[in-house]
């Protein structure tokens, strides 16, 4: 058996780098959740002009240094527009948010602290210091700065950056499909009726939302029988649609365990497997070589449903995240301490299912069986408790969590 880095290494290391998987340009909305394959330099000042932040009147300082001050309203100019004539001395121009700075003026007074006294008169209560409530061509990005590196993910605030220098298109490594295939006999879609020795399929579903979650494009298959034929066939047709498969059980040795032979059947080796940790230990990782096209890689997962997810979330995510072109590829972590003791008397690392609190107390999420799905939904991370090891309360630990 692998231990968990020797698991990490092996199949980060038979995966592409990102320098050689395949990146495009999209369109700008289309580009959420996917990573930078190049960095994005800013055409423009941004702002790229100075501006009011505020609803008021654009003064010269040197006019309302002494208040109250009477200033001839020269005109206004709103948010879009431009005012052509420079400020006069002793005038004011009516501006809001937005607004260009109008040529000659070097503040802005608030509209709360002036009073049109008449149409042609405005009086200014309150004095103004140079560049007061004036945004300045520039402050926020200068033109030809790098505005986001290689390896940036493009997330709601990337996005509304690049829209505001103009940005329409980014080139982006490409959006990952991974086929996820639950396989069992038992499992029947949730919705229909339960006859008896049954379960309800749900490693699909969670499965599928953690590769969304990376950023990479999940297509959820029906299980087949516990036959060879039939497991091939959709195995095959897995490949047919993904460049990585997702399988959920079939990873042990039993009977019904078919996973490994249907693979190597299509062609498929396996790099290795069974990984010394609990749960999740006859997790493999095997690469199918596919003609004319890149090759193919398969993650066994058990399928007891804790087992599935924790193997995802420690072994898959890091290759998604490798092939997606992010540049970190480890399963994120968090400092915590225990507040109540956590204990393996195993020989096996056991990631045993938490709950982090905001103030980075941790303590167990409740039983931890690997069929037992109540304690993973109440945990929000996994403490790695070496084998036969205890750790008493009030120790520091690191909490990893797929969020």
């Amino acid at each position: 058996m692998l231990e968990l880095e020797q698991a990490l290494e092996a199949l980060l290391g038979a995966l592409p780098s990102p320098e050689d998987t395949s990146a495009g340009e999209v369109a700008l909305d289309a580009a959420v959740g996917l990573y930078l394959s190049s960095p994005w330099f800013s055409p423009l000042d941004l702002p790229p002009f100075d501006n009011s932040a505020m609803d008021g009147w654009a003064v010269r300082v040197e006019d309302v240094q002494s208040v109250p001050a009477r200033l001839t309203i020269q005109g206004r100019v709103a948010a879009g527009q431009t005012h052509s004539a420079p400020l006069r001395p002793r005038h004011a121009i009516r501006v809001f948010t937005g607004s260009p700075l109008p040529t000659g003026a070097d503040a802005v007074v608030m509209q709360e602290d002036a009073h049109v006294v008449d149409p042609a008169t405005v009086e200014i209560r309150e004095p103004a210091r140079p560049w007061e409530f004036v945004r300045m061509a520039g402050e926020d990005v200068r033109r030809g700065a790098e505005l986001l590196a290689t390896g940036t993910r493009m997330g709601p605030a990337q996005l509304a950056l690049l829209a505001a220098t103009g940005c329409t298109r980014v080139r982006v490594h490409r959006r990952v499909r991974v086929a996820i295939l639950p396989n069992g006999s038992e499992l029947i879609p949730p919705g229909e009726n339960l006859p008896p020795g049954k379960v309800y399929e749900s490693n699909a579903l969670a499965l599928a939302s953690l590769v969304a979650q990376v950023g990479a494009c999940p297509i959820r298959l029906p299980p087949p029988p516990d036959e060879l034929p039939a497991l091939t066939t959709s195995l095959e047709h897995a490949f047919d649609q993904a460049e990585v498969v997702i399988t959920a059980g079939g990873a042990s040795v039993g009977d019904h365990d078919l996973v490994k032979p249907a693979f190597e059947s299509l062609g498929g080796r396996l790099e290795f497997w069974k990984v010394a940790l609990k749960p999740g230990k006859p997790f493999f990782f095997g690469r199918l070589p596919r003609p004319g096209r890149p090759d193919g890689f398969l993650f066994g997962v058990p399928g007891n449903p804790v087992s599935a997810f924790v193997t995802t979330v420690l072994l898959v995510l890091p290759a998604l995240r490798k092939l997606l072109g992010a540049p970190k590829w480890t399963t994120p972590n968090l400092p915590g301490t225990l507040a109540e003791p956590l204990s393996n008397s195993g020989g096996r690392r056991h990631f045993i299912r938490v709950q982090r609190d905001l103030q980075g107390s941790v303590r167990p999420s409740g039983p931890q069986a690997s069929h037992l799905l109540g304690s993973l939904a109440a945990a929000n991370g996994l403490v790695d408790v070496p084998p036969n090891t205890r750790l008493p309360a009030g120790t520091s630990v690191r909490v990893w969590t797929w969020d």
